[in-house]
């Protein structure tokens, strides 16, 4: 099987070896940014500078979780105002507090959960106190007033 342009018609030739292939010149190559570089504006103490080596300070933060106990204390003054009225307030403030000294050590959110649970149960404790304690001196004075004829 022979060669299409036949043997020996390879422009290489072992004697022109220095030459390039197919006996084109093509001039040295040159920098075309070269004649923007100025030595005398080179800074020897600051080399290239190490892209990416900065902190990363922008974009998207996550918010900070919340609390379950915070929660938890909402929701249990709620209840003690409304179905559940002693139980339910003291569980409240309870929960309230251990779930502040939860968010001071951790971080996390949920401060006004905690707080709005802490005050609705300390108010609906008091409202159960003066209720009873209103309805106590009530039946006194009923029972005082009332004739045994």
């Amino acid at each position: 099987m022979g060669y299409p342009q036949g043997e020996g018609s390879d422009s290489f030739d072992a004697a022109n070896k220095d030459q390039p292939y197919g006996g084109q010149q093509y001039p040295p190559y040159q920098n075309p940014n070269a004649q923007y570089q100025n030595p005398q504006y080179q800074n020897p103490q600051y080399p290239n500078p190490q892209y990416g080596s900065a902190p990363y300070v922008g974009g998207y933060q996550a918010p900070a979780a919340t609390n379950t106990l915070a929660i938890v204390s909402l929701v249990l003054a709620i209840l003690g105002l409304t179905f559940i009225p002693l139980v339910a307030s003291v569980c409240a403030v309870v929960c309230g507090h251990i779930s502040r000294g939860q968010i001071k050590r951790t971080g996390e959110g949920g401060s006004g959960f905690a707080t709005a649970g802490l005050i609705v149960g300390y108010v609906s404790i008091a409202l159960f106190v003066i209720v009873i304690v209103g309805a106590i001196v009530i039946f006194a004075i009923a029972a005082a007033n009332t004739s045994t004829y």
